[in-house]
């Protein structure tokens, strides 16, 4: 029995191609490295359920290619049907060519990427030549790979292949309105400088403010700074939208933030003045609040309602990623310096003035 089952493996492995060893190794290399790969090599969080069910097809499909190989050894092997060596010829080529387009990427990234600081982790992120190169390389990758199927599959004068070829072709130009837009649109995002990774932005006004976590092929990671969750934002929406970068300084001395206070009329404007001194002077002495405070408070009186006097206030930041927290502590400053003071920050009542005399 022993000697019939070390025969029958013998048999086997004689009838083991190189190609099938390497296919199967690889796979079972990917499948138990695929969660190195993914946090180290594509950067992606694990954490969040859509990459898990991504981590999830990949070691799927990894074992997928095993059981095919195992089935076309022990089984399909046996009834000598060269549909099985195409179907192996086919799944070689995909292999070879998704993780040759993988690999050359990687190496252009690390050599044309900027390397930044996001999240706390020093990440290789794209540039504009290493996003167009990426995607020269995978162009160029997956023509080679179809021509090599088609070619396998039976089609055996370059007409048949070409021919093939162009219907992929006019399905792409047919479908161009769909994925062209975005990938010019991260193109141009990425070449203009204008956002990049890392970057605190607004868009349209002061209600979105997020980091630029990543721009991918197709649309851009944002990490919402006050829910502290991830946006995705199509490339050709997001060029399309008003763009505020907080992060790129119009002097040296920061970004300049501005608070709005109403104060009713019935405060001096040196009270209030006196009052804002004092809440800035605490917060420069708090280590937790990131001002520049080698710059002097600006004070200004924006507008004289009806109701109440529209006071600005105006100082420095240079930390961009606390800009959020910056902004809350030192309005918390100014409340406890109003109580202190006995000034309403309330906005009063509308009222007129009338002379005593008047009837």
């Amino acid at each position: 029995m022993i000697s019939e089952i070390g025969s029958y493996l013998s048999k086997v492995w004689s009838t083991t191609s190189v190609i099938e060893l390497i296919l199967w190794l690889s796979c079972a290399l990917l499948i138990l490295l695929s969660r190195t790969i993914f946090e180290k090599i594509f950067h992606l969080d694990l954490k969040l359920s859509s990459n898990q069910t991504k981590l999830k097809i990949f070691r799927a499909s990894g074992l997928l290619i095993i059981v095919v190989l195992l089935l076309n050894q022990f089984i399909f092997n046996s009834l000598e049907s060269g549909v099985t060596k195409k179907l192996i010829g086919v799944i070689m080529i995909a292999f070879s060519g998704y993780w040759a387009t993988q690999i050359l990427q990687f190496f252009i990234r690390r050599q044309y990427g900027n390397t930044r600081e996001i999240a706390g982790e020093k990440v290789i992120s794209e540039s504009y030549n290493s996003r167009f190169l990426s995607l020269l390389v995978g162009a160029f990758i997956f023509v080679f790979a179809l021509i090599g199927i088609v070619q396998l599959l039976g089609f055996e004068s370059l007409l048949e292949a070409s021919g093939f070829i162009g219907v992929i072709g006019v399905v792409l130009a047919l479908t161009q309105g769909s994925w062209a837009p975005d990938i010019i649109s991260g193109l141009i995002i990425l070449n203009s400088n204008l956002v990049e990774e890392g970057d605190v932005i607004q868009i349209d006004g002061d209600n979105f403010t997020a980091r630029v976590y990543r721009t991918r092929l197709f649309h851009t990671e944002l990490l919402d700074m006050v829910n502290n969750s991830r946006v995705l934002i199509k490339n050709a929406k997001l060029r399309e939208s008003s763009i505020y970068n907080l992060s790129k300084f119009a002097s040296v001395r920061g970004f300049r933030q501005g608070l709005l206070f109403k104060i009713g009329y019935d405060v001096s404007p040196e009270a209030v003045k006196a009052m804002f001194q004092e809440a800035y002077t605490a917060a420069s002495n708090d280590e937790s609040i990131p001002i520049e405070s080698g710059h002097e408070l600006e004070i200004r009186v924006g507008d004289t309602g009806d109701y109440a006097v529209e006071w600005r206030v105006y100082y420095y930041t240079k930390d961009m990623k606390s800009v959020i927290k910056t902004k809350q502590l030192f309005t918390e400053k100014v409340l406890n310096q109003s109580l202190k003071a006995g000034i309403s920050l309330a906005t009063p009542d509308l009222y007129e003035r009338v002379d005593a005399g008047q009837d």
